[in-house]
Protein backbone atom coordinates (compact mmCIF):
# COMPACT_ATOMS: atom_id res chain seq x y z
CA UNK A 1 0.00 0.00 0.00
CA UNK A 2 1.10 3.12 -1.10
CA UNK A 3 1.17 6.37 1.23
CA UNK A 4 -0.12 9.44 0.38
CA UNK A 5 -0.94 12.74 2.49
CA UNK A 6 -2.74 14.56 -0.27
CA UNK A 7 -5.08 13.16 -3.21
CA UNK A 8 -7.22 15.50 -5.30
CA UNK A 9 -7.42 17.96 -3.05
CA UNK A 10 -8.61 15.63 0.16
CA UNK A 11 -6.32 15.20 2.83
CA UNK A 12 -6.28 12.12 5.16
CA UNK A 13 -7.43 14.70 8.19
CA UNK A 14 -10.44 15.44 6.60
CA UNK A 15 -10.92 11.76 5.21
CA UNK A 16 -10.95 10.78 8.71
CA UNK A 17 -13.43 13.36 9.50
CA UNK A 18 -15.75 12.35 6.55
CA UNK A 19 -15.60 8.55 7.52
CA UNK A 20 -16.22 9.83 11.08
CA UNK A 21 -19.33 11.43 9.76
CA UNK A 22 -20.55 8.58 7.36
CA UNK A 23 -20.67 6.22 10.88
CA UNK A 24 -22.65 8.35 12.49
CA UNK A 25 -24.73 8.95 9.21
CA UNK A 26 -25.43 5.06 9.60
CA UNK A 27 -25.81 4.37 13.15
CA UNK A 28 -28.86 7.21 12.40
CA UNK A 29 -30.25 5.11 9.74
CA UNK A 30 -30.68 1.94 11.79
CA UNK A 31 -31.01 3.28 14.92
CA UNK A 32 -33.15 6.43 14.24
CA UNK A 33 -35.21 6.34 11.63
CA UNK A 34 -33.41 3.77 9.11
CA UNK A 35 -33.06 6.17 6.49
CA UNK A 36 -30.99 6.60 3.98
CA UNK A 37 -27.16 8.22 4.38
CA UNK A 38 -26.65 11.31 3.88
CA UNK A 39 -23.77 13.75 2.64
CA UNK A 40 -23.78 11.92 -0.93
CA UNK A 41 -21.38 14.61 -2.42
CA UNK A 42 -18.44 14.34 0.12
CA UNK A 43 -18.87 10.99 0.22
CA UNK A 44 -17.99 10.27 -3.47
CA UNK A 45 -15.01 12.86 -2.89
CA UNK A 46 -13.49 10.27 -0.46
CA UNK A 47 -14.62 7.53 -1.96
CA UNK A 48 -12.43 8.55 -5.24
CA UNK A 49 -9.63 9.22 -3.00
CA UNK A 50 -9.82 5.91 -1.28
CA UNK A 51 -9.42 4.31 -4.82
CA UNK A 52 -6.46 5.87 -5.37
CA UNK A 53 -5.07 5.46 -1.96
CA UNK A 54 -5.98 2.13 -1.87
CA UNK A 55 -5.12 1.13 -5.37
CA UNK A 56 -6.92 -1.75 -6.02
CA UNK A 57 -11.26 -2.29 -5.58
CA UNK A 58 -12.31 -3.24 -1.69
CA UNK A 59 -14.71 -6.63 -1.81
CA UNK A 60 -16.46 -7.71 1.72
CA UNK A 61 -18.98 -9.74 2.32
CA UNK A 62 -21.40 -11.01 4.63
CA UNK A 63 -22.84 -14.59 4.30
CA UNK A 64 -25.77 -15.23 5.96
CA UNK A 65 -27.76 -18.83 6.98
CA UNK A 66 -31.31 -17.37 6.67
CA UNK A 67 -31.07 -15.20 4.11
CA UNK A 68 -34.52 -15.61 3.45
CA UNK A 69 -35.45 -14.90 7.44
CA UNK A 70 -37.07 -11.66 7.64
CA UNK A 71 -34.83 -11.24 11.34
CA UNK A 72 -31.85 -10.60 8.98
CA UNK A 73 -33.81 -7.68 6.82
CA UNK A 74 -32.11 -4.75 8.74
CA UNK A 75 -29.28 -6.54 8.96
CA UNK A 76 -28.61 -7.04 5.21
CA UNK A 77 -29.67 -2.97 4.99
CA UNK A 78 -27.41 -2.54 7.62
CA UNK A 79 -24.53 -4.11 5.36
CA UNK A 80 -25.47 -2.69 2.23
CA UNK A 81 -26.11 0.53 3.99
CA UNK A 82 -22.26 0.58 5.13
CA UNK A 83 -20.84 -0.60 1.48
CA UNK A 84 -22.53 2.30 0.00
CA UNK A 85 -21.25 4.93 2.18
CA UNK A 86 -17.73 3.40 1.68
CA UNK A 87 -17.95 2.84 -1.75
CA UNK A 88 -17.06 -0.84 -1.79
CA UNK A 89 -17.97 -4.11 -2.91
CA UNK A 90 -20.15 -5.29 -0.71
CA UNK A 91 -21.70 -8.64 -1.15
CA UNK A 92 -25.03 -9.53 1.06
CA UNK A 93 -25.33 -13.72 0.53
CA UNK A 94 -25.37 -16.81 2.28
CA UNK A 95 -28.03 -19.65 1.93
CA UNK A 96 -31.30 -19.44 3.00
CA UNK A 97 -31.85 -23.05 4.84
CA UNK A 98 -29.20 -22.71 7.02
CA UNK A 99 -27.69 -25.53 5.03
CA UNK A 100 -24.03 -25.35 6.62
CA UNK A 101 -22.16 -27.23 3.94
CA UNK A 102 -23.36 -25.38 1.29
CA UNK A 103 -22.89 -22.01 3.28
CA UNK A 104 -18.87 -23.14 4.04
CA UNK A 105 -18.46 -23.96 0.42
CA UNK A 106 -19.61 -20.67 -0.84
CA UNK A 107 -17.61 -19.14 1.92
CA UNK A 108 -14.48 -20.43 1.01
CA UNK A 109 -15.32 -19.54 -2.88
CA UNK A 110 -15.11 -16.03 -1.18
CA UNK A 111 -11.72 -16.18 0.34
CA UNK A 112 -10.48 -18.23 -2.89
CA UNK A 113 -11.81 -15.01 -4.96
CA UNK A 114 -10.35 -12.28 -3.46
CA UNK A 115 -12.80 -10.90 -0.60
CA UNK A 116 -10.58 -9.41 2.13
CA UNK A 117 -13.41 -9.54 4.88
CA UNK A 118 -15.97 -11.61 5.62
CA UNK A 119 -18.86 -11.67 8.65
CA UNK A 120 -20.32 -14.63 8.86
CA UNK A 121 -23.72 -15.45 10.54
CA UNK A 122 -23.67 -19.09 11.18
CA UNK A 123 -26.10 -21.56 12.25
CA UNK A 124 -24.04 -24.54 13.90
CA UNK A 125 -20.43 -22.80 15.06
CA UNK A 126 -18.74 -25.63 15.92
CA UNK A 127 -18.89 -26.56 11.65
CA UNK A 128 -17.33 -23.11 11.17
CA UNK A 129 -13.75 -23.78 13.28
CA UNK A 130 -11.82 -24.67 10.62
CA UNK A 131 -12.79 -22.54 8.05
CA UNK A 132 -12.29 -19.42 9.50
CA UNK A 133 -9.01 -20.61 10.91
CA UNK A 134 -7.91 -21.23 7.35
CA UNK A 135 -9.24 -17.81 6.19
CA UNK A 136 -7.97 -15.58 8.84
CA UNK A 137 -4.33 -17.63 8.16
CA UNK A 138 -4.68 -16.75 4.77
CA UNK A 139 -5.31 -13.16 5.44
CA UNK A 140 -8.78 -12.58 5.16
CA UNK A 141 -10.45 -11.23 8.24
CA UNK A 142 -13.53 -12.64 9.54
CA UNK A 143 -15.62 -11.18 11.83
CA UNK A 144 -19.06 -12.64 13.15
CA UNK A 145 -22.24 -11.15 13.83
CA UNK A 146 -25.82 -12.26 15.47
CA UNK A 147 -24.43 -15.78 16.01
CA UNK A 148 -21.03 -16.30 17.90
CA UNK A 149 -18.19 -18.60 16.55
CA UNK A 150 -16.12 -18.59 19.61
CA UNK A 151 -13.42 -20.92 19.24
CA UNK A 152 -12.61 -20.27 15.14
CA UNK A 153 -10.25 -17.73 15.97
CA UNK A 154 -12.66 -15.08 14.45
CA UNK A 155 -11.50 -11.32 14.86
CA UNK A 156 -14.86 -9.77 16.70
CA UNK A 157 -18.57 -10.92 17.34
CA UNK A 158 -21.49 -8.19 16.70
CA UNK A 159 -24.12 -8.79 18.50
CA UNK A 160 -26.28 -9.33 21.79
CA UNK A 161 -25.14 -10.85 24.82
CA UNK A 162 -27.72 -13.18 24.72
CA UNK A 163 -27.14 -14.84 27.38
CA UNK A 164 -27.98 -11.54 29.71
CA UNK A 165 -30.41 -10.17 27.78
CA UNK A 166 -32.39 -13.34 28.18
CA UNK A 167 -31.79 -13.06 31.61
CA UNK A 168 -33.57 -9.61 31.79
CA UNK A 169 -36.20 -10.73 29.74
CA UNK A 170 -37.06 -13.69 32.28
CA UNK A 171 -37.14 -11.58 35.03
CA UNK A 172 -39.33 -8.73 33.65
CA UNK A 173 -42.20 -11.80 32.58
CA UNK A 174 -41.09 -12.80 36.11
CA UNK A 175 -42.47 -9.30 37.59
CA UNK A 176 -45.63 -9.24 34.78
CA UNK A 177 -46.64 -13.08 36.13
CA UNK A 178 -46.59 -11.49 39.76
CA UNK A 179 -43.45 -13.49 40.76
CA UNK A 180 -45.11 -16.87 40.57
CA UNK A 181 -46.50 -19.66 38.79
CA UNK A 182 -45.42 -21.50 35.70
CA UNK A 183 -43.66 -20.30 32.50
CA UNK A 184 -43.38 -21.91 29.48
CA UNK A 185 -40.71 -20.87 26.39
CA UNK A 186 -40.17 -21.52 22.78
CA UNK A 187 -36.88 -22.34 20.56
CA UNK A 188 -36.89 -22.11 16.99
CA UNK A 189 -33.54 -23.10 16.35
CA UNK A 190 -32.83 -25.86 18.80
CA UNK A 191 -28.58 -26.52 18.32
CA UNK A 192 -27.83 -22.89 17.22
CA UNK A 193 -25.45 -21.83 19.74
CA UNK A 194 -27.67 -18.15 20.04
CA UNK A 195 -30.44 -20.31 21.08
CA UNK A 196 -28.75 -22.96 23.48
CA UNK A 197 -27.42 -19.04 25.02
CA UNK A 198 -31.05 -17.71 25.31
CA UNK A 199 -32.33 -20.57 26.80
CA UNK A 200 -29.34 -20.35 29.52
CA UNK A 201 -30.00 -17.05 30.75
CA UNK A 202 -34.24 -17.32 30.46
CA UNK A 203 -34.24 -20.09 32.88
CA UNK A 204 -31.85 -18.27 34.89
CA UNK A 205 -33.78 -15.13 35.04
CA UNK A 206 -37.05 -16.72 35.23
CA UNK A 207 -35.85 -18.66 38.26
CA UNK A 208 -34.14 -15.36 39.97
CA UNK A 209 -37.65 -14.00 39.71
CA UNK A 210 -39.72 -16.71 41.21
CA UNK A 211 -41.34 -18.53 37.98
CA UNK A 212 -41.38 -22.48 37.78
CA UNK A 213 -40.03 -23.10 33.96
CA UNK A 214 -41.99 -25.81 32.83
CA UNK A 215 -39.98 -26.34 29.51
CA UNK A 216 -38.93 -25.52 26.34
CA UNK A 217 -41.01 -26.10 23.19
CA UNK A 218 -39.58 -26.18 19.83
CA UNK A 219 -41.45 -24.03 16.89
CA UNK A 220 -41.18 -24.18 13.05
CA UNK A 221 -39.94 -20.18 12.40
CA UNK A 222 -41.15 -21.10 8.69
CA UNK A 223 -44.49 -21.86 8.97
CA UNK A 224 -46.92 -19.51 11.41
CA UNK A 225 -49.98 -22.10 10.86
CA UNK A 226 -47.34 -24.45 13.09
CA UNK A 227 -46.27 -21.49 15.26
CA UNK A 228 -49.61 -20.83 16.37
CA UNK A 229 -50.39 -24.38 16.63
CA UNK A 230 -47.52 -25.06 18.77
CA UNK A 231 -48.71 -22.07 21.54
CA UNK A 232 -52.47 -23.60 21.18
CA UNK A 233 -50.35 -26.40 22.53
CA UNK A 234 -48.08 -25.52 25.29
CA UNK A 235 -51.23 -23.71 26.78
CA UNK A 236 -53.56 -26.80 26.38
CA UNK A 237 -50.52 -29.13 28.06
CA UNK A 238 -50.66 -26.08 30.77
CA UNK A 239 -53.91 -25.16 31.56
CA UNK A 240 -52.38 -23.31 35.12
CA UNK A 241 -49.71 -21.64 33.19
CA UNK A 242 -48.97 -17.99 34.45
CA UNK A 243 -46.98 -16.07 31.35
CA UNK A 244 -45.65 -17.21 28.31
CA UNK A 245 -41.73 -16.72 27.04
CA UNK A 246 -41.29 -16.63 22.85
CA UNK A 247 -37.36 -16.65 22.75
CA UNK A 248 -37.31 -16.18 18.86
CA UNK A 249 -39.20 -13.53 16.89
CA UNK A 250 -41.92 -15.40 14.78
CA UNK A 251 -42.36 -17.93 18.11
CA UNK A 252 -43.23 -14.05 19.70
CA UNK A 253 -45.63 -12.96 16.99
CA UNK A 254 -47.61 -16.23 17.37
CA UNK A 255 -47.70 -15.64 21.07
CA UNK A 256 -49.19 -12.37 20.31
CA UNK A 257 -51.84 -13.11 17.90
CA UNK A 258 -53.10 -16.55 19.81
CA UNK A 259 -53.71 -13.81 22.71
CA UNK A 260 -55.17 -11.57 19.88
CA UNK A 261 -57.75 -13.75 19.01
CA UNK A 262 -58.79 -14.81 22.51
CA UNK A 263 -56.72 -17.74 23.20
CA UNK A 264 -55.72 -16.25 26.28
CA UNK A 265 -54.59 -13.49 28.48
CA UNK A 266 -51.65 -14.45 29.88
CA UNK A 267 -48.15 -12.16 30.09
CA UNK A 268 -45.91 -12.17 26.46
CA UNK A 269 -42.59 -10.86 26.78
CA UNK A 270 -40.16 -12.07 23.97
CA UNK A 271 -37.63 -11.14 21.43
CA UNK A 272 -36.78 -9.38 18.31
CA UNK A 273 -38.54 -6.82 16.47
CA UNK A 274 -40.31 -7.97 13.85
CA UNK A 275 -42.95 -5.22 12.39
CA UNK A 276 -45.87 -7.54 13.10
CA UNK A 277 -44.66 -7.73 17.06
CA UNK A 278 -44.62 -4.19 17.03
CA UNK A 279 -47.71 -3.86 16.30
CA UNK A 280 -49.09 -6.23 18.56
CA UNK A 281 -47.38 -4.53 20.83
CA UNK A 282 -49.17 -1.14 20.16
CA UNK A 283 -52.59 -2.89 20.53
CA UNK A 284 -51.88 -4.34 23.42
CA UNK A 285 -51.31 -8.72 22.55
CA UNK A 286 -48.06 -8.62 23.43
CA UNK A 287 -45.79 -7.00 26.85
CA UNK A 288 -42.95 -6.43 25.24
CA UNK A 289 -39.92 -7.78 23.71
CA UNK A 290 -36.29 -7.37 23.71
CA UNK A 291 -34.35 -6.19 20.63
CA UNK A 292 -30.76 -7.02 19.13
CA UNK A 293 -30.44 -3.81 16.99
CA UNK A 294 -30.15 -6.52 13.86
CA UNK A 295 -29.47 -3.27 11.59
CA UNK A 296 -26.29 -2.59 13.01
CA UNK A 297 -25.01 -6.27 13.23
CA UNK A 298 -25.03 -5.69 9.50
CA UNK A 299 -23.77 -2.50 9.61
CA UNK A 300 -21.21 -2.14 12.07
CA UNK A 301 -18.90 -5.35 11.36
CA UNK A 302 -18.43 -3.71 7.70
CA UNK A 303 -17.33 -0.06 8.96
CA UNK A 304 -14.77 -2.02 11.33
CA UNK A 305 -13.34 -4.50 8.40
CA UNK A 306 -12.85 -1.05 6.51
CA UNK A 307 -11.10 0.46 9.04
CA UNK A 308 -8.97 -2.48 9.17
CA UNK A 309 -8.65 -3.66 6.15
CA UNK A 310 -8.25 -0.55 4.50
CA UNK A 311 -7.23 2.03 6.83
CA UNK A 312 -4.37 -0.20 8.53
CA UNK A 313 -6.46 0.40 12.07
CA UNK A 314 -5.18 -1.95 15.06
CA UNK A 315 -7.38 -4.31 16.52
CA UNK A 316 -9.92 -3.49 18.72
CA UNK A 317 -9.41 -5.56 22.01
CA UNK A 318 -12.24 -6.67 23.78
CA UNK A 319 -13.31 -9.86 26.41
CA UNK A 320 -13.64 -12.36 24.60
CA UNK A 321 -13.70 -10.88 21.43
CA UNK A 322 -17.62 -9.69 21.70
CA UNK A 323 -18.57 -6.05 20.33
CA UNK A 324 -22.02 -6.63 22.70
CA UNK A 325 -25.08 -4.22 21.26
CA UNK A 326 -27.51 -2.66 23.72
CA UNK A 327 -30.57 -4.42 24.41
CA UNK A 328 -33.90 -2.30 22.95
CA UNK A 329 -36.52 -3.09 25.62
CA UNK A 330 -40.21 -2.05 23.48
CA UNK A 331 -43.10 -1.98 25.64
CA UNK A 332 -46.54 -0.32 24.58
CA UNK A 333 -45.18 2.83 26.41
CA UNK A 334 -42.21 3.19 23.62
CA UNK A 335 -43.58 1.15 20.76
CA UNK A 336 -44.41 4.27 17.95
CA UNK A 337 -40.92 5.14 18.22
CA UNK A 338 -39.78 1.87 17.15
CA UNK A 339 -42.83 1.49 14.40
CA UNK A 340 -41.27 4.67 12.92
CA UNK A 341 -37.62 3.35 12.68
CA UNK A 342 -38.47 -0.41 11.64
CA UNK A 343 -40.98 0.47 8.79
CA UNK A 344 -38.24 0.67 6.20
CA UNK A 345 -38.08 -3.33 6.92
CA UNK A 346 -41.76 -3.66 6.98
CA UNK A 347 -43.36 -7.09 4.77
Amino acid sequence: MTDSTQTAGLDRRRFAALMGFAGMAGLAGGGVLGAAPAAADEAKAWQDWVKKFYGKPVKMAVSCAGTTNPYFAPTKAGAEDAGAQLGIDMLWTGVPDGNTVNQIAQFQQLVNTGYEAIVVISFEPDAWIAPIKKAMAAGVLVLTANNDTPNSGRELYFGQDLVGAAEAQGQLIARLAGGKGKVAMTNCAPGSLALDQRVQGARQGVKAGGLEDVGVYNTNPADMASELGTVKDILRAHPDLAAIMPLCGPDTAAAGLVRKNGGHKLPVVGTDLLYQTLELIRDGHIDATVGQQPYLQGYLPIMYAYQRVVLGAPKLNLPGGNYYLANEVVTKDNVTGFLTREERFRG
